[in-house]
């Protein structure tokens, strides 16, 4: 094992002398201390701590015999980490460990600041230390600090001028228990509820609410996707709510071939690079281009946060992080003032109009500029990477005459307190597409660093990701890894790993790029799982199979929510992020892994960005009692000096300062630069207005106020308790701008639980609960589509829509059961009823017209409490009559081997095209007909009229129905298709997931296809494809996604067509009939929906989402069988496979 510096030698070296000499305890003391000195001599600070402790601790000493002197001054040298590693230090002595809490001046401070208090609740459930004595909060006077922002008639002021002189609707106006309760959650462990959250619709609502606000000392907060860890997309204030809103803030324009994007702050990242590669595609150029910054939330955070946070990422390092690709910002300040940097015109008007203020920077500049040390520490802090405290690089990166680039660079990464940004025009970067990776262990988290570092100076690599031995526990539990990582489950207790990616313009560059860094690594001295296992680096060679580096990076990525998977119920998942020279990666990353072991974090993982210096810390906190908060409090602090005080390093490396770090801004920059900072608030934000207590905040205990509960979720389906409210979910959920998102289901229903389950209520609180228990039957329960597309993109993989299932389940009637299981028992008798009665709607919509029978439905539909769906001019007619004359209904009637068992699905056995569609024939006509030209025998069974995979019962929570009609269904299957041998297919997609799902056989799932599952697998050598339309637009339902079939669906419709669109919604919310019974859930899931004017076609495979397309389009969706049909034609020569 390396021994890290001389230093770190040195004091190992004592600390054994130590443990083994027989000298006096004074000449022991003595040395240690000299020892202590020689390897602290250039850090006073760590000196005079020493000799401070030293000194308080004598008396103490004298009084302990000869041993525990000895073992008391190896407790010195390890808890302030001056003269080793920590972990070196545990190597020597790890069988005489301690109890963290004795002799730990981390939990001594922990304890003098928690000083006994308790922890008190207040009404919304966030937790905090109660006030110590003589500092009891005055309820009646408004403070703008949280908790103390109480209405003094302030916030009915702002309120009545936002509505009297138009700029806010009242429906866009939040403050209804529920929702202020599901805004007071961020991806932070944090919570502040806010008094009001505002659904803000454009720039010129911002550039008239600001102004009001500042008039009245209204606070106010920003806030795009809420996928923040630090906690500065909260307040207890206003909440300023510009994501999922419709079509608001997500314009934007493509310039210069790709090499610049204009984008507002609503806009998801992955969202962007979709784009670009979209116009790339469109506009048939070589080359493909993306925005720099790639959190690992690129699929979930919006610009707004990517810029407020100067985002990086796993590959993009400093170098392309925001801060270093934005070109361009568009601005909106606290007076209301409109500053585009990219208009000249703009930028003279703001030049006049602030002139005082742009005099102030450039005083700013040059005052930092004119020191040096200062201007030293700044560029030594910016080399890595860096988001404690403001971008004051932006104060020494441009020079005093150039207040205007100094501003836009200030901007970025100040988390919303200095300005609205309205705007963004990123300098894109290449994405190139040939990529290769590797996965390389080391018998030692050191070893591994060193190995960074190297690879740093060399500049071949494009991201190199590191793994402690706790990720690579993780990693032996999948079979994948274990298959392509050889020595994988040999590692030892100290092993590391690097996932290492080189990527190129080409491949001959590609090889160039893997060549030079196996030849780097070569020359290492240990390679393999453990020093005794003897492996060179071609044992870890580089893949560029897409299936197996994505295996390596989908591991990478899995590790957070393993983590928040496995953690007790009641506690929270926190991810703390810093950064050092990559040179000190490796020591630092050790003192942080024994850090986590001595205070008994036993589910911390460490892993992150080696190539940055860039750790990412994962674990589980609870906050349930004063104990747990004076561990979180040591810790933290001993964070803070491990990071910020021995490295030189950043406490937040990519997740902004927040609340979470803000009390420790000071201790990683210094006075002097941290007062520059409060002086560049003090010019934007004179009146702390804009996200007050964020970044920069007077409170030292604020990381341990406001803290959010995690309450066990009262619902059988536990695996709720495990969400950690990051809010990935949020962008595909159809309801996200209508009622709640999952994450907010989850919270909402989590503190309904957290009422219910307390012993007695207050007054207050009984009145909470009851509305909280009235509003969430609507906006938690009625508008989820449970469709399970919040699974797709949950790290933890939680389906918010089975928690809900699991309630409708539970609050189902014995009658409502009852009344299912007839019609489930006599499904052949409902599926005989419904053509006649579609086609009699049918027949008085032509007879009527749309607007009469829309109407009368309306009121029929609100009359019956949502019982009765809302008719529209895309409902179907009748499904025709099941045609079988041309096929056989059972395996002994035909030959077996060139067969398929074909299961029309009662959606398509019931209704067919809609009035005034140019096709007529109903989906099951064309399913048979691409199987005949396919020359397959199709088998449909005799009693298919009675058949239903349960999926209309299961959504409304008759789960007795729903399983009934699942397993009759399974039999029938497994006899006709001889248990699986022949395939059976489905021709809609939510009923053949639906299927799947249900099986009691789980091997059976093996032989049932989705249609484009099925055509692709079994039908491309035996179909000729014509392309027979110029423009279709597609849906592909998230069923389909679900089951992984979406590349093959576009590549189907790809055949068919000269040009695809897709529709950009990832659920139409229909979610069977929901969507007819509740049209507004529609309505908002589709408000993004994009079919471009001239296009005539949809396709999709989904009855009823094809409906609800429709509808929102006014274009005509169908089944892509239908274009499949029209596109095909037998092949001359068609054999079985």
């Amino acid at each position: 094992m390396s021994l890290g510096s001389g230093g770190s030698a040195v004091g190992r070296f004592a600390v054994t002398l130590l443990r083994r000499s027989s000298e006096t305890y004074a000449r022991k003391q003595q040395l240690l201390q000299q020892t202590l000195y020689n390897s602290c001599s250039s850090s006073t600070g760590a000196i005079n701590k020493w000799t401070s402790l030293a000194a308080e601790k004598d008396e103490l000493h004298k009084q302990k015999n000869k041993k525990q002197k000895s073992q008391n001054v190896f407790q010195e040298t390890i808890r302030w980490n001056s003269y080793a590693s920590s972990a070196d230090a545990a190597e020597v002595l790890e069988e005489e460990e301690k109890d963290w809490r004795i002799d730990n001046p981390f939990f001594d401070k922990a304890r003098e600041n928690a000083a006994g208090r308790r922890m008190q609740e207040n009404l919304v459930g966030a937790l905090s230390l109660e006030p110590r004595e003589g500092e009891e909060v005055d309820e009646t006077v408004f403070k703008n600090v949280d908790g103390r922002r109480i209405e003094d008639g302030r916030y009915a002021a702002f309120i009545n001028r936002l509505q009297r002189e138009g700029i806010i609707a009242e429906n866009k106006i939040l403050s209804d228990p529920v929702r202020t309760f599901a805004y007071g959650t961020d991806a932070s462990f944090y919570r502040l509820n806010p008094r009001y959250v505002i659904k803000i619709s454009s720039e010129d609502e911002i550039k008239r609410i600001l102004p009001i606000a500042l008039e009245l000392g209204v606070p106010v907060t920003f806030r795009a996707a809420g996928t923040s860890l630090s906690g500065q997309a909260i307040t207890d204030s206003v909440l300023l709510k510009l994501s999922h809103h419709g079509k608001n803030f997500r314009n934007y324009e493509i310039r210069n071939g790709g090499k610049e994007i204009t984008v507002e702050p609503g806009l998801i990242g992955g969202e962007v690079n979709k784009l670009l590669a979209r116009y790339k595609h469109i506009n048939k150029l070589k080359d493909q281009y993306k925005i720099g910054p790639d959190p690992a939330s690129i699929e979930s955070c919006m610009i707004g946060g990517i810029v407020s946070n100067n985002s990086s990422g796993m590959c993009c390092g400093v170098a392309m992080n925001s801060y270093h690709t934005v070109k361009d910002l568009r601005l909106v300040f606290v007076d209301g003032t409109i500053l585009d940097t990219s208009i000249p015109e703009s930028v003279e008007a703001f030049k006049q109009s602030h002139a005082y203020l742009l005099k102030q920077v450039s005083e700013l500049a040059e005052e930092v500029q004119s020191d040096p040390d200062l201007v030293a520490l700044i560029k030594k802090k910016f080399a890595i990477k860096c988001t404690t405290g403001y971008s004051i690089n932006a104060l020494v990166d441009a020079p005093p005459s150039e207040p205007m680039e100094i501003l836009k660079k200030l901007m970025i990464g100040s988390e919303g307190t200095l300005a609205f940004v309205s705007k963004v025009t990123f300098n894109t970067v290449p994405e190139f597409p040939d990529k290769a990776s590797c996965f390389v262990l080391f018998p030692d988290i050191e070893m591994a660093c060193e190995a960074a570092y190297r690879l740093r100076k060399q500049g071949k690599a494009s991201a190199v990701e590191l793994f402690d031995r706790a990720s690579l526990k993780e990693f032996e539990n999948d079979e994948k890894m274990l298959k392509l990582v050889k020595g994988l489950s040999d590692s030892g207790p100290d092993a590391a790993s690097l996932l290492i990616e080189c990527t190129g313009p080409d491949d001959d560059d590609l090889n160039e790029r893997i060549k030079a860094v196996v030849d780097l690594l070569r020359e290492e001295k240990y390679i393999g799982p453990r020093e005794d296992i003897s492996m060179e680096i071609g044992d870890f060679p580089f893949t560029k199979v897409a299936d197996e580096y994505k295996c390596y990076w989908n591991a990478r990525k899995g590790l957070i929510p393993i983590v928040g998977g496995a953690r007790p119920n009641g506690t929270s998942m926190l991810i703390e992020d810093v950064a050092c020279s990559v040179d000190n990666l490796g020591k630092m990353a050790k003192d942080l892994i024994y850090m986590f072991r001595r205070y008994g974090y036993d589910d911390a993982a460490t892993f992150g960005h080696a190539l940055e210096g860039n750790l990412h810390l994962v674990f589980s906190q609870g906050f349930r009692n004063t104990a747990e908060i004076e561990r979180f409090d040591a810790m933290m602090q001993e964070m803070a000096y491990i990071v910020a005080t021995k490295y030189k390093g950043s406490l937040k490396a990519e997740h902004g300062t927040g609340r979470n770090v803000a009390p420790f801004v000071e201790m990683e920059w210094g006075t002097k630069a941290y007062d520059i900072m409060w002086r560049l608030k003090a010019i934007f934000d004179p009146d702390n207005i804009v996200n007050p207590g964020v970044i920069l905040n007077k409170d030292p205990e604020i990381h341990m106020k406001s803290l959010k509960q995690s309450p066990v979720a009262d619902s059988t389906y536990d695996t709720a308790n495990k969400c950690i409210e990051c809010g990935f979910c949020e962008s595909n959920c159809p309801s996200r701008d209508l009622s709640l998102t999952p994450r907010q289901r989850v919270t909402v229903y989590r503190e309904i639980s957290r009422l219910k389950a307390k012993e007695s209520l207050t007054i207050p609180e009984q009145e909470r609960l009851r509305q909280m228990t009235e509003a969430f039957d609507y906006m938690g329960n009625a508008t989820c589509a449970a469709d399970g597309m919040c699974q797709e993109k949950c790290p933890v993989k939680i389906n918010t829509g089975e928690l809900i299932k699991s309630l409708r389940e539970r609050e189902m009637s014995e009658s409502a059961n009852t009344l299912a299981m007839y019609a489930a028992n006599n499904f052949g008798v409902v599926n005989a009823m419904v053509p006649p009665l579609l086609n009699t709607v049918d027949l008085a919509h032509g007879v009527l017209g749309s607007s009469v029978l829309e109407t009368t439905s309306r009121l029929l539909n609100k009359i019956s409490g949502n019982s009765i769906p809302v008719w529209n001019k895309y409902m179907p007619r009748g499904a025709k009559k099941l045609d079988t004359s041309d096929c056989v209904s059972g395996a002994e009637e035909t030959d077996i081997r060139n067969s398929v068992v074909y299961i029309p699905s009662c959606v398509t056995r019931m209704m067919g095209p809609a009035r005034g569609d140019s096709v007529t024939e109903p989906v099951h006509e064309k399913m048979i007909s691409i199987l005949k030209k396919a020359n397959y025998n199709v088998i449909i069974p005799e009693s298919i009229d009675s058949m239903c995979c349960g999926m209309m019962f299961d959504s409304r929570g008759n789960k007795p129905a729903a399983n009934s009609k699942a397993y009759a269904l399974e039999d029938m299957m497994k006899e006709v298709s001889m248990n699986g041998r022949i395939p059976v297919i489905c021709d809609t997609s939510p009923c053949t997931q639906t299927i799947k799902n249900k099986l009691r056989d789980k091997m059976m799932g093996f032989s049932v296809y989705e249609p484009v599952e099925f055509v692709n697998h079994f039908c491309m050598d035996r179909l000729e494809f014509d392309k027979v339309k110029k423009n279709v637009a597609i849906h592909i339902p998230c069923s389909s996604k679900k089951m992984g079939i979406e590349s093959n669906f576009k590549k189907l419709a790809g055949m068919c067509a000269e040009n695809v669109h897709e529709s950009g919604i990832p659920c139409c919310g229909m979610a069977g009939d929901r969507g007819m019974r509740y049209e507004e859930l529609t309505k908002s899931s589709l408000q993004h929906l994009d079919v471009p004017s001239g296009c005539k076609d949809g396709y999709s495979t989904s009855r009823t989402c094809e409906m609800s397309l429709s509808r929102q389009s006014d274009v005509n969706f169908r089944g892509l069988l239908y274009l499949i049909d029209e596109a095909t034609r037998p092949k001359q020569k068609a054999t079985g496979k």
